[in-house]
């Protein structure tokens, strides 16, 4: 039956191409469209610049002006003391990611200078005379007093960036050392450059007191005051705080404004102690606590000090004003001797003060009216927030230090926390972009939008101006581009669409797209191979032409 075999091959042919056409949407269209729709939107990042930044070397440079007011030292003398220097600071130290490099420039004092000079008679008016002559930031001036000077007698750093140096009778030699080393061990301060770089890059190096007590560099911190009473009802203590923060802590303020915030407050606590229980000192009939004790006197306080409501670190300075029942109470050290102060720091936390105030006369009418001595208050807290804060600099016993004043911070200081932060600064941002960098490769699916690829793109050109503005010895610009770099870096590692948390593993998806695909792919692939099949069959049953 000619008809009926006709329909059949009809029908077969109708059902063949329905799958053939089916397969060629689902194939040539379909899975095509469903991958696009489904691809993880990935914005190109700088991996190439972020790995290279871990091999670049960061050059820091400092500005050196020897100016002499030695008469003896004739032109030929300045001349190879120039040398010595040059020499004594060459760029000899490329061992390690950052090194210096010296401009030194040497030279006669004017006639006027040098009569200016004898007409001084205080370290404190010399000082404030080169400070407005000569002083910029990170540019440190040597000056080599005349063997005749009544007002420098040991070599003397001032509270700017000047240097004072007898210069009398030493050979060329002798003072070309000692500058070259007040330059690497104080001013400058290589080693511990170096060691703190490598320390926040990442490496397992053993941290020294002065890294493990002071707080990383943070765009704000909160300043606390807090004066303990624990019997009010006998004490009415007056301790005067904001006129003592104006007084002592605003110059501070001050100075740091252009780089940090400081937030400062204060408060007062009623009916509230220490806890610990100090030891009864039965030769003196007073109380102390050893060192030992002192941890655990902050815990149970801290408990008390309030919420902290701030995404920046808190400092506390506390008054404690014992009880009568523990008074007076002391500090005192291992050998048994009494600590001047009666304080104690606690690292990357704050400070503590004992104030033992006289107890109230007999038959007195309470609460007593009594008065803190905030001038001496002020001394201890002022010197604990310098070595929170790592301001405070260690020097040899045969250097002077002119006393640091109203200002609090010498501007060399100041100069040597900037460099010093902004060398952490960029040691962290490098550690966070290579981790960020880490993790998006090693997970393949997690969506980078543009606002990631642009704060990445923002912490690497941050790294790259903070490099070229320390290479040129701008270190206040390269501080405030290391700063921006590690906002934008840590804003990027941190932003909430990158958990890993929130993606699925890859081996994972299969248990998702088989169960999807596979009722649907199997159907449709044998469509198509019976296609193929009948196809192929056709062709072969068609006669050939000659």
């Amino acid at each position: 039956m000619p008809g009926e075999e006709a329909s059949e091959e009809k029908d077969k042919s109708i059902q063949h191409t329905a799958a053939l056409s089916f397969g060629f949407i689902c194939l040539i269209i379909g899975i095509p469209l469903w991958w696009k729709t489904t691809e993880v939107y990935r914005v190109n990042l700088p991996y190439s610049d972020i790995a290279d930044l871990s091999n670049t070397k960061f050059q820091f440079t400092i500005d050196i002006d020897v100016v002499n007011l030695e008469k003896s030292w004739t032109d030929k003398d300045l001349t190879d003391l120039s040398k010595l220097l040059k020499a004594n600071l060459a760029d000899d130290r490329k061992v390690g990611a950052i090194f210096p490099k010296y401009r030194v420039a040497v030279r006669q004092a004017a006639e006027q200078q040098s009569s200016d000079v004898t007409s001084l008679k205080t370290l404190a008016a010399l000082d404030e005379y080169f400070h407005g002559e000569e002083s910029s930031v990170n540019k440190y001036l040597i000056v080599l007093m005349p063997v005749n000077n009544a007002v420098v007698k040991q070599t003397t750093i001032g509270n700017y960036r000047a240097v004072y140096l007898p210069a009398g009778k030493r050979d060329l030699k002798t003072v070309s050392a000692e500058v070259t080393e007040i330059l690497h061990n104080v001013l400058v301060r290589e080693d511990a450059l170096l060691k703190s770089f490598q320390n926040f890059l990442g490496a397992r190096e053993p941290k020294d007191k002065a890294s493990m007590r002071s707080l990383s560099y943070h765009q704000g911190y909160d300043i606390l005051f807090t004066l303990v009473n624990p019997q009010p009802d006998i004490l009415d203590i007056d301790w005067s705080i904001k006129e003592a923060v104006e007084a002592y802590l605003s110059p501070m303020v001050k100075q740091l404004s252009d780089y940090i915030n400081l937030d400062i407050k204060s408060q007062m606590l009623f009916f509230t102690g220490l806890r610990r229980k100090p030891h009864k000192d039965k030769k003196n009939s007073g109380f102390y606590y050893e060192e030992t004790d002192l941890p655990h006197t902050i815990n149970p306080l801290e408990a008390n000090l309030g919420s902290h409501a701030s995404n920046n670190p808190m400092l506390n300075f506390i008054v404690y004003v014992p009880s009568r029942d523990q008074h007076p109470l002391h500090i005192v050290l291992k050998n048994g001797e009494k600590v001047k102060t009666n304080s104690f720091l606690s690292p990357q936390w704050g400070g503590i003060v004992v104030q033992n105030l006289p107890s109230p006369p007999p038959n007195s009418s309470l609460p007593v009216r009594v008065t803190v001595d905030m001038k001496t208050l002020m001394e201890v807290f002022l010197t604990q927030l310098r070595l929170l804060m790592d301001f405070n600099i260690q020097v040899k016993k045969d250097l002077q230090v002119r006393e640091v004043g109203n200002d609090v911070i010498r501007e060399w200081e100041l100069d040597n926390w900037l460099r010093k932060k902004c060398l952490e600064n960029l040691a962290t941002s490098i550690s966070t972009l290579q981790s960020l960098t880490a993790l998006l490769e090693g997970i393949s699916n997690i969506v980078i939008q543009d606002d990631i690829g642009q704060q990445v793109e923002n912490a690497v050109t941050g790294i790259k101006e903070a490099h070229r503005h320390l290479s040129s010895g701008q270190i206040a610009r390269a501080f405030t581009q290391s700063r921006k770099a590690l906002a934008s870096s840590e804003k990027a590692f941190f932003d909430p669409s990158l958990l890993e948390l929130l993606y699925f593993p890859e081996d994972q998806k299969f248990a998702i797209y088989i169960p999807l695909f596979l009722p649907i792919g199997l159907p449709i692939l044998g469509s198509l191979f019976k296609a193929i099949k009948w196809i192929k069959s056709k062709r072969k049953q068609e006669p050939k032409t000659e």
